[in-house]
Protein backbone atom coordinates (compact mmCIF):
# COMPACT_ATOMS: atom_id res chain seq x y z
CA UNK A 1 0.00 0.00 0.00
CA UNK A 2 1.36 3.41 -0.97
CA UNK A 3 1.39 6.41 1.36
CA UNK A 4 -1.49 7.92 -0.60
CA UNK A 5 -3.60 4.81 0.08
CA UNK A 6 -3.00 4.89 3.83
CA UNK A 7 -5.94 5.95 6.00
CA UNK A 8 -5.59 9.48 7.47
CA UNK A 9 -5.83 7.96 10.96
CA UNK A 10 -4.21 4.53 11.48
CA UNK A 11 -6.76 3.97 14.25
CA UNK A 12 -9.52 3.80 11.61
CA UNK A 13 -7.86 0.79 9.97
CA UNK A 14 -8.75 -1.30 13.04
CA UNK A 15 -11.91 -3.44 12.99
CA UNK A 16 -15.01 -1.44 13.92
CA UNK A 17 -15.68 -3.42 17.11
CA UNK A 18 -12.15 -2.65 18.35
CA UNK A 19 -12.53 1.06 17.53
CA UNK A 20 -15.78 1.15 19.50
CA UNK A 21 -14.28 -0.76 22.41
CA UNK A 22 -11.24 1.55 22.67
CA UNK A 23 -13.19 4.80 22.39
CA UNK A 24 -15.84 3.63 24.86
CA UNK A 25 -13.16 3.55 27.57
CA UNK A 26 -12.76 7.34 27.31
CA UNK A 27 -14.93 9.80 29.26
CA UNK A 28 -17.46 11.80 27.27
CA UNK A 29 -15.46 15.04 27.53
CA UNK A 30 -12.59 13.38 25.66
CA UNK A 31 -14.92 12.04 22.94
CA UNK A 32 -16.62 15.33 22.07
CA UNK A 33 -13.65 16.67 20.02
CA UNK A 34 -13.78 13.53 17.85
CA UNK A 35 -17.15 14.67 16.48
CA UNK A 36 -15.39 17.34 14.43
CA UNK A 37 -12.30 15.33 13.40
CA UNK A 38 -13.74 13.35 10.47
CA UNK A 39 -16.94 11.78 9.18
CA UNK A 40 -15.56 8.36 10.08
CA UNK A 41 -15.34 9.29 13.76
CA UNK A 42 -18.74 10.97 13.53
CA UNK A 43 -20.35 7.80 12.16
CA UNK A 44 -18.57 5.69 14.76
CA UNK A 45 -19.77 7.74 17.74
CA UNK A 46 -23.29 7.99 16.30
CA UNK A 47 -23.51 4.24 15.78
CA UNK A 48 -26.28 2.52 17.79
CA UNK A 49 -23.77 -0.23 18.65
CA UNK A 50 -21.33 2.18 20.31
CA UNK A 51 -21.02 1.04 23.98
CA UNK A 52 -21.88 3.50 26.76
CA UNK A 53 -18.69 5.23 27.98
CA UNK A 54 -18.09 5.91 31.69
CA UNK A 55 -20.06 8.86 33.14
CA UNK A 56 -18.21 12.16 33.06
CA UNK A 57 -18.86 14.36 36.09
CA UNK A 58 -18.87 18.15 35.80
CA UNK A 59 -19.68 20.70 38.49
CA UNK A 60 -21.51 23.57 36.79
CA UNK A 61 -20.50 26.43 39.02
CA UNK A 62 -20.76 29.84 37.31
CA UNK A 63 -22.95 31.42 34.64
CA UNK A 64 -23.58 34.93 33.28
CA UNK A 65 -25.50 37.22 35.64
CA UNK A 66 -28.51 37.23 33.33
CA UNK A 67 -29.63 35.09 30.37
CA UNK A 68 -28.91 34.05 27.75
CA UNK A 69 -26.41 31.49 29.03
CA UNK A 70 -24.20 30.54 26.05
CA UNK A 71 -21.86 28.54 28.29
CA UNK A 72 -21.20 27.52 31.88
CA UNK A 73 -17.94 27.71 33.81
CA UNK A 74 -17.52 24.16 35.04
CA UNK A 75 -15.02 22.21 37.09
CA UNK A 76 -14.03 18.79 35.79
CA UNK A 77 -13.15 16.88 38.93
CA UNK A 78 -11.32 13.94 37.34
CA UNK A 79 -8.87 16.18 35.46
CA UNK A 80 -8.87 18.94 38.13
CA UNK A 81 -9.40 21.75 35.64
CA UNK A 82 -11.86 24.47 34.69
CA UNK A 83 -13.76 24.04 31.42
CA UNK A 84 -16.23 26.31 29.66
CA UNK A 85 -19.09 24.12 28.43
CA UNK A 86 -21.31 25.54 25.66
CA UNK A 87 -25.08 25.15 26.00
CA UNK A 88 -26.94 24.44 22.73
CA UNK A 89 -28.79 27.57 21.66
CA UNK A 90 -32.05 25.64 21.22
CA UNK A 91 -31.95 24.33 24.80
CA UNK A 92 -34.28 25.82 27.45
CA UNK A 93 -31.23 25.85 29.72
CA UNK A 94 -29.73 28.63 27.61
CA UNK A 95 -32.49 30.89 28.94
CA UNK A 96 -33.15 29.72 32.50
CA UNK A 97 -31.35 28.07 35.39
CA UNK A 98 -32.53 24.61 36.50
CA UNK A 99 -34.68 24.14 39.57
CA UNK A 100 -33.28 20.63 39.99
CA UNK A 101 -30.87 18.27 38.27
CA UNK A 102 -30.11 14.56 38.46
CA UNK A 103 -27.59 12.67 36.35
CA UNK A 104 -27.75 14.63 33.06
CA UNK A 105 -31.42 15.57 33.45
CA UNK A 106 -32.54 19.09 34.40
CA UNK A 107 -35.93 20.68 35.10
CA UNK A 108 -36.28 24.39 34.45
CA UNK A 109 -38.80 26.99 33.39
CA UNK A 110 -38.98 28.05 29.78
CA UNK A 111 -40.50 31.36 28.65
CA UNK A 112 -42.69 30.98 25.57
CA UNK A 113 -43.40 34.01 23.41
CA UNK A 114 -46.58 32.64 21.87
CA UNK A 115 -49.66 30.80 23.15
CA UNK A 116 -48.86 27.25 24.18
CA UNK A 117 -51.04 24.65 25.84
CA UNK A 118 -50.03 24.04 29.44
CA UNK A 119 -48.20 27.29 30.15
CA UNK A 120 -48.36 28.94 33.54
CA UNK A 121 -50.13 32.32 33.78
CA UNK A 122 -46.71 33.96 33.78
CA UNK A 123 -46.08 32.65 30.27
CA UNK A 124 -43.57 30.08 31.50
CA UNK A 125 -43.76 26.31 31.37
CA UNK A 126 -41.77 23.64 33.16
CA UNK A 127 -39.59 21.56 30.86
CA UNK A 128 -37.20 18.65 31.27
CA UNK A 129 -34.04 18.64 29.15
CA UNK A 130 -30.72 16.85 28.95
CA UNK A 131 -27.81 19.10 29.84
CA UNK A 132 -25.65 20.02 26.80
CA UNK A 133 -27.72 17.84 24.49
CA UNK A 134 -29.47 19.00 21.32
CA UNK A 135 -32.21 16.41 21.79
CA UNK A 136 -35.75 17.83 22.14
CA UNK A 137 -36.93 18.81 25.60
CA UNK A 138 -40.11 17.51 27.23
CA UNK A 139 -42.80 19.92 28.34
CA UNK A 140 -44.28 19.34 31.80
CA UNK A 141 -47.90 20.37 32.51
CA UNK A 142 -48.60 23.03 35.15
CA UNK A 143 -48.33 22.01 38.78
CA UNK A 144 -51.43 21.71 40.97
CA UNK A 145 -52.00 25.24 42.23
CA UNK A 146 -51.99 24.78 45.98
CA UNK A 147 -50.13 27.72 47.48
CA UNK A 148 -46.97 28.56 45.53
CA UNK A 149 -45.50 25.20 44.48
CA UNK A 150 -41.79 24.75 43.78
CA UNK A 151 -39.69 21.88 42.46
CA UNK A 152 -37.77 19.85 45.03
CA UNK A 153 -36.15 17.16 42.88
CA UNK A 154 -36.12 15.36 39.54
CA UNK A 155 -35.39 11.63 39.50
CA UNK A 156 -34.73 9.48 36.40
CA UNK A 157 -36.77 6.25 36.47
CA UNK A 158 -36.47 2.99 34.58
CA UNK A 159 -34.00 0.16 34.33
CA UNK A 160 -31.74 2.14 32.00
CA UNK A 161 -31.58 5.30 34.10
CA UNK A 162 -27.77 5.17 34.45
CA UNK A 163 -25.88 8.34 33.40
CA UNK A 164 -24.18 6.54 30.51
CA UNK A 165 -27.51 5.41 29.00
CA UNK A 166 -30.21 7.61 30.54
CA UNK A 167 -33.89 6.79 30.54
CA UNK A 168 -36.37 9.16 28.92
CA UNK A 169 -38.70 8.75 31.91
CA UNK A 170 -38.51 10.70 35.14
CA UNK A 171 -40.37 11.89 38.22
CA UNK A 172 -40.56 15.47 39.49
CA UNK A 173 -41.34 16.08 43.16
CA UNK A 174 -42.77 19.46 44.16
CA UNK A 175 -44.08 21.03 47.36
CA UNK A 176 -45.89 24.12 48.63
CA UNK A 177 -47.14 25.54 51.91
CA UNK A 178 -50.79 24.92 52.76
CA UNK A 179 -53.03 25.65 55.74
CA UNK A 180 -52.44 22.21 57.21
CA UNK A 181 -48.69 22.14 56.64
CA UNK A 182 -46.83 21.26 53.45
CA UNK A 183 -48.62 19.94 50.37
CA UNK A 184 -46.66 17.74 47.95
CA UNK A 185 -47.25 16.46 44.42
CA UNK A 186 -45.46 14.17 41.96
CA UNK A 187 -45.27 14.24 38.18
CA UNK A 188 -44.41 10.98 36.40
CA UNK A 189 -43.51 11.37 32.72
CA UNK A 190 -44.88 7.88 32.02
CA UNK A 191 -48.37 9.06 33.01
CA UNK A 192 -48.14 12.72 32.00
CA UNK A 193 -49.91 14.29 34.96
CA UNK A 194 -49.34 15.65 38.46
CA UNK A 195 -50.68 13.54 41.34
CA UNK A 196 -51.33 15.01 44.82
CA UNK A 197 -49.45 13.11 47.51
CA UNK A 198 -49.28 13.17 51.29
CA UNK A 199 -49.16 16.32 53.38
CA UNK A 200 -46.65 17.08 56.12
CA UNK A 201 -48.67 18.13 59.16
CA UNK A 202 -46.15 20.72 60.27
CA UNK A 203 -45.45 24.28 59.17
CA UNK A 204 -41.99 24.72 57.65
CA UNK A 205 -40.70 27.95 56.18
CA UNK A 206 -39.24 26.07 53.21
CA UNK A 207 -38.10 22.62 52.12
CA UNK A 208 -34.48 22.75 51.02
CA UNK A 209 -32.10 20.44 49.22
CA UNK A 210 -32.66 16.72 48.82
CA UNK A 211 -30.71 13.44 48.80
CA UNK A 212 -31.77 10.15 47.21
CA UNK A 213 -31.22 6.73 48.81
CA UNK A 214 -32.89 3.75 47.11
CA UNK A 215 -36.50 4.81 46.55
CA UNK A 216 -36.57 7.37 49.35
CA UNK A 217 -36.01 11.09 48.96
CA UNK A 218 -34.56 12.78 52.04
CA UNK A 219 -35.40 16.46 52.40
CA UNK A 220 -33.77 19.18 54.49
CA UNK A 221 -36.63 21.20 56.02
CA UNK A 222 -35.99 24.61 57.55
CA UNK A 223 -37.54 26.37 60.54
CA UNK A 224 -37.99 24.07 62.29
CA UNK A 225 -34.88 22.29 61.01
CA UNK A 226 -35.73 18.65 60.37
CA UNK A 227 -34.69 15.78 58.13
CA UNK A 228 -37.73 14.36 56.33
CA UNK A 229 -38.19 11.24 54.23
CA UNK A 230 -40.50 10.96 51.21
CA UNK A 231 -41.21 7.40 50.01
CA UNK A 232 -41.24 7.43 46.20
CA UNK A 233 -43.43 4.30 46.08
CA UNK A 234 -46.09 4.97 48.74
CA UNK A 235 -45.82 8.78 48.42
CA UNK A 236 -45.84 9.09 52.22
CA UNK A 237 -43.82 11.49 54.38
CA UNK A 238 -41.98 10.63 57.56
CA UNK A 239 -40.10 12.67 60.15
CA UNK A 240 -36.59 11.22 60.56
CA UNK A 241 -34.54 13.36 62.96
CA UNK A 242 -33.94 16.94 64.06
CA UNK A 243 -31.00 18.79 62.58
CA UNK A 244 -28.13 19.88 64.85
CA UNK A 245 -28.37 23.31 66.44
CA UNK A 246 -26.28 26.43 65.72
CA UNK A 247 -25.99 25.84 61.97
CA UNK A 248 -25.57 28.89 59.73
CA UNK A 249 -25.30 26.99 56.42
CA UNK A 250 -26.05 23.35 55.71
CA UNK A 251 -26.46 20.81 52.92
CA UNK A 252 -27.45 17.14 52.95
CA UNK A 253 -26.08 14.57 50.51
CA UNK A 254 -26.02 10.82 50.00
CA UNK A 255 -23.27 8.39 49.15
CA UNK A 256 -23.10 4.60 49.30
CA UNK A 257 -26.63 4.40 50.77
CA UNK A 258 -25.78 6.78 53.64
CA UNK A 259 -27.05 10.26 54.48
CA UNK A 260 -24.53 13.00 55.31
CA UNK A 261 -24.77 16.60 56.43
CA UNK A 262 -22.15 19.27 55.77
CA UNK A 263 -22.76 22.34 57.92
CA UNK A 264 -21.15 25.57 59.04
CA UNK A 265 -21.51 25.98 62.80
CA UNK A 266 -21.85 29.41 64.37
CA UNK A 267 -19.75 31.04 67.06
CA UNK A 268 -20.27 34.74 67.86
CA UNK A 269 -22.21 35.34 64.66
CA UNK A 270 -19.77 33.75 62.17
CA UNK A 271 -19.02 30.22 60.98
CA UNK A 272 -16.14 28.95 63.07
CA UNK A 273 -16.06 25.37 61.77
CA UNK A 274 -17.40 23.28 58.90
CA UNK A 275 -18.38 19.81 60.02
CA UNK A 276 -19.43 16.73 58.08
CA UNK A 277 -21.85 14.47 59.95
CA UNK A 278 -23.04 10.96 59.15
CA UNK A 279 -26.53 9.79 60.12
CA UNK A 280 -26.22 6.53 62.05
CA UNK A 281 -29.03 3.97 61.80
CA UNK A 282 -30.09 1.12 64.07
CA UNK A 283 -30.78 -2.48 63.12
CA UNK A 284 -34.41 -1.70 62.24
CA UNK A 285 -33.47 1.39 60.24
CA UNK A 286 -34.33 3.75 63.08
CA UNK A 287 -32.19 6.92 63.20
CA UNK A 288 -29.74 6.92 66.10
CA UNK A 289 -28.19 10.37 65.65
CA UNK A 290 -25.61 12.45 63.81
CA UNK A 291 -21.94 11.44 64.13
CA UNK A 292 -19.08 13.73 63.14
CA UNK A 293 -16.68 12.24 60.60
CA UNK A 294 -14.67 15.32 59.61
CA UNK A 295 -14.13 18.89 60.74
CA UNK A 296 -12.50 21.95 59.21
CA UNK A 297 -11.87 24.58 61.87
CA UNK A 298 -11.00 28.26 61.58
CA UNK A 299 -7.41 27.39 62.51
CA UNK A 300 -6.93 25.18 59.45
CA UNK A 301 -5.06 26.64 56.49
CA UNK A 302 -7.70 25.36 54.07
CA UNK A 303 -10.44 27.11 56.08
CA UNK A 304 -8.50 30.38 55.95
CA UNK A 305 -8.06 29.95 52.21
CA UNK A 306 -11.80 29.39 51.80
CA UNK A 307 -12.53 32.65 53.62
CA UNK A 308 -10.14 34.48 51.30
CA UNK A 309 -7.86 35.27 54.22
CA UNK A 310 -10.39 37.52 55.95
CA UNK A 311 -11.22 34.95 58.67
CA UNK A 312 -14.94 35.76 58.35
CA UNK A 313 -17.39 33.25 56.94
CA UNK A 314 -21.13 33.82 57.18
CA UNK A 315 -22.62 31.55 54.54
CA UNK A 316 -21.75 29.04 51.85
CA UNK A 317 -23.61 27.46 48.95
CA UNK A 318 -23.18 23.81 48.06
CA UNK A 319 -23.70 21.21 45.36
CA UNK A 320 -22.82 17.53 45.49
CA UNK A 321 -22.56 14.47 43.30
CA UNK A 322 -21.05 11.01 43.73
CA UNK A 323 -19.52 11.66 47.16
CA UNK A 324 -17.98 15.01 46.20
CA UNK A 325 -19.34 18.17 47.83
CA UNK A 326 -18.49 21.58 46.38
CA UNK A 327 -18.79 24.60 48.71
CA UNK A 328 -18.85 28.18 47.43
CA UNK A 329 -18.04 31.30 49.46
CA UNK A 330 -20.20 33.95 47.77
CA UNK A 331 -18.18 36.81 49.27
CA UNK A 332 -14.83 35.70 47.84
CA UNK A 333 -15.82 33.21 45.07
CA UNK A 334 -13.50 30.65 46.67
CA UNK A 335 -14.34 27.01 45.95
CA UNK A 336 -13.75 24.17 48.41
CA UNK A 337 -14.25 20.45 47.77
CA UNK A 338 -14.88 17.71 50.32
CA UNK A 339 -14.46 14.08 49.22
CA UNK A 340 -16.37 11.74 51.54
CA UNK A 341 -14.47 8.74 50.19
CA UNK A 342 -11.17 9.76 51.77
CA UNK A 343 -12.55 12.63 53.91
CA UNK A 344 -10.22 15.16 52.33
CA UNK A 345 -10.64 18.94 51.91
CA UNK A 346 -9.18 20.63 48.83
CA UNK A 347 -9.21 24.27 47.73
CA UNK A 348 -9.74 24.66 43.99
CA UNK A 349 -7.58 27.09 41.98
CA UNK A 350 -9.59 30.20 41.03
CA UNK A 351 -11.21 30.28 37.62
CA UNK A 352 -9.67 33.07 35.57
CA UNK A 353 -12.90 33.45 33.59
CA UNK A 354 -15.08 34.08 36.65
CA UNK A 355 -15.74 37.76 37.28
CA UNK A 356 -18.30 40.23 38.58
CA UNK A 357 -20.29 39.44 35.42
CA UNK A 358 -20.80 35.84 36.53
CA UNK A 359 -22.78 34.34 39.39
CA UNK A 360 -23.15 31.02 41.16
CA UNK A 361 -24.95 28.34 39.14
CA UNK A 362 -24.66 25.43 41.57
CA UNK A 363 -25.49 22.21 39.74
CA UNK A 364 -23.69 19.05 38.69
CA UNK A 365 -24.17 16.80 35.67
CA UNK A 366 -22.93 13.47 34.44
CA UNK A 367 -22.60 13.54 30.67
CA UNK A 368 -23.77 10.41 28.91
CA UNK A 369 -24.26 9.15 25.39
CA UNK A 370 -27.06 11.64 24.72
CA UNK A 371 -24.56 14.44 24.06
CA UNK A 372 -23.03 12.37 21.23
CA UNK A 373 -26.33 11.48 19.61
CA UNK A 374 -27.84 13.58 16.82
CA UNK A 375 -31.38 14.91 17.16
CA UNK A 376 -33.91 12.12 16.67
CA UNK A 377 -31.43 9.32 17.34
Amino acid sequence: MSMSDSPPFPFLSLPIHLQERILSLLPISYLLPFLSVSRSFLSLLHSPTFPPPPPDLFFLLFCPVSPPFPSLLSFHASSFRWISLPIPSNSPLSLSRPFATSSSLAVSSFPFTGPLHGCHPTGESLVAARMFSTRPYQQIPPMIRVGDPYVLAVIPVGADAAPSAPSDHFQVIAASSSKGGVFSQVYDSRHGEWVPTGEILCQFVVLGNTALVDRSLYVHAYMPDQLLQFDLISYKWKFIIAMPENMMSSHIFSYNQNIYLVAGFEDLGVISAIRVLLLDWGENREPLGWREISILSERDEVFLGFTGGCCWLFHFEAVDRDGLVCLHNSLTNEILFFDVRDRSWVLIPPCSLASKDTKWYGHATEMGLEVLRPVGA
